[in-house]
């Protein structure tokens, strides 16, 4: 389902404001992803990324010129980008759900082949942007509206050590919620630093159902499962304009599938804009 361009709404009342203060839900067990006390997003050490080659800043600026905006120009899986869509790409623009989507089943793709290499990185299942959105916003929440995802999908949460849920918050900004199971922790990012709002007792609630469904038996949350909500006391990154939440939750994503820090800055969107379009057009993640 094609939705329209999403506007991060939030952002632009926000813009220019300090960080907002998140929620949380205490602290996690000590050693990794701990510092000074404080929880702290999986992940080590800094990703460096290559800078594009001049042949690839022009295949990127042929795909941004104007023309039709149903235009197709390539497929991702299943998938067309149009025109319309890649131009959500350019600065200063709202990302809508179709390049969003493609993106994802790039770091699925990234995430199969790592764990079939058997590279130490952590086992994900990212969810698509419905995802969220039919669970508890239909009108409200109803775990029959996906039950039947992780079975298609040929998947069990309970293998994984991380599943990444991207959260539209009512059509107007992205931010991302994280089933962390290997550290026992609800996790909420969100580049504005706010709080999660109720957004991870909903994933909370999603787990058991989906154990009691899957396993037929049912889940102890117990105190040793934290909710965290992070926040710029913790170093995640702050976006500063209000365009750009799309970019912010899809590049934290990767950071998470890549297993390392997610500790980019809004200096980063230009290339992360420039790098996904000839990311979405090679089919695979940029180095």
């Amino acid at each position: 389902k094609r939705h329209g361009l999403v506007g991060c709404a939030k952002c632009t009342e926000n813009e220019g404001e300090g960080s907002g203060e998140g929620g949380g839900g205490g602290g996690g067990e000590g050693g990794a992803g701990e510092e000074g006390g404080r929880p702290q997003l999986p992940g080590v050490g800094h990703f460096e990324r290559r800078g594009l080659t001049q042949s690839e800043l022009v295949r990127v600026q042929g795909y941004l010129q104007p023309g039709r905006p149903a235009e197709r120009l390539f497929r991702v899986k299943e998938a067309w980008m149009t025109r319309g869509d890649i131009a959500t790409l350019a600065p200063l623009t709202w990302l809508n759900d179709e390049v969003i989507n493609s993106f994802v089943e790039l770091l699925r793709d990234y995430a199969r082949q790592a764990e079939g290499a058997g590279e130490p990185l952590p086992k994900v299942h990212i969810c698509n942007t419905l995802f969220y959105t039919k669970l508890a916003e239909s009108p409200e929440y109803t775990y029959g509206n996906v039950r039947r995802w992780t079975k298609r999908a040929k998947v069990d949460l309970f293998s994984r050590d991380l599943v990444i849920v991207p959260i539209n918050q009512g059509n107007s900004h992205w931010t991302l919620g994280l089933i962390n199971l290997r550290q026992k922790r609800f996790e909420f990012i969100d580049s504005m630093h706010g709080s999660d709002g109720g957004r991870l007792a909903v994933l909370r609630r999603y787990l058991k159902d989906e154990h009691q469904d899957k396993k037929g038996a049912p889940l102890d949350l117990g105190e040793d499962w934290v909710d965290i909500s992070y926040t710029a006391a913790d170093g995640t990154p702050r976006q500063t304009n209000g365009f750009d939440c799309g970019m912010f939750m899809s590049r934290a994503a990767e950071h998470l599938v890549r297993g390392v820090l997610v500790d980019f800055t809004q200096d980063d969107m230009p290339d992360f804009r420039r790098r996904m379009i000839l990311e979405l057009a090679q089919s695979r993640l940029a180095h």
